[in-house]
């Protein structure tokens, strides 16, 4: 769509919306309108919509188990690489030391992963999960690998495609 054509569609949904008479249902309610967002035409603005209802039903997946979003991802980060140095979590998703450690003490005193010294660097830990952290990952993943299957499904044309269009997204901002 054109700029102009946009802007005509803007400004004739302003008309409608300006001479539009109070219309309201028995619950007083207003009836709804046919109005439209200007801000649609942003990418950005689409993915932080997106973003925000991902974010709130990963969010409730989670809150099911008593964990949060950085708790799930220290959970798959170690049970793919067993023995991560903690510090190493911090550069994967990009999260600040000390969000990562409130983390780490959390799913720790849950008895879902434990902290060990590296036996060839004592001021490093290793971080494992326990057999109640493996069970727990197993669970969540597969509630989260359902809504992942919801959020495929709603992309048209090539998957694979879009996918490699979001990770050059996230290389132009230096996300990686």
């Amino acid at each position: 769509m054109t700029a102009t054509r946009q802007t005509r569609q803007i400004n004739k949904a302003a008309a409608r919306v300006e001479t539009a008479a109070p219309n309201g249902n028995a619950d007083g309610e207003a009836a709804p309108r046919d109005l439209v967002n200007p801000m649609d035409r942003f990418v950005g603005y689409k993915i932080r919509r997106i973003k925000h209802a991902i974010i709130s039903e990963l969010n409730g997946i989670l809150s099911e188990f008593d964990l949060r979003i950085m708790d799930f991802a220290v959970l798959s980060i170690v049970e793919t690489n067993p023995g991560i140095f903690q510090n190493e979590i911090t550069h994967i998703v990009g999260a600040e030391p000390p969000a990562l450690v409130l983390s780490l003490d959390r799913l720790e005193k849950a008895n879902y992963l434990f902290r060990q010294f590296s036996p060839t660097d004592r001021r490093l830990r290793t971080l494992h999960l326990t057999t109640d952290g493996r069970k727990l990952i197993k669970k969540v993943t597969a509630k989260v690998e359902r809504q992942e299957r919801g959020i495929t499904n709603a992309v048209r044309g090539d998957l694979a495609q879009f996918v490699a269009g979001l990770d050059d997204l996230m290389l132009f901002y230096g996300i990686r």
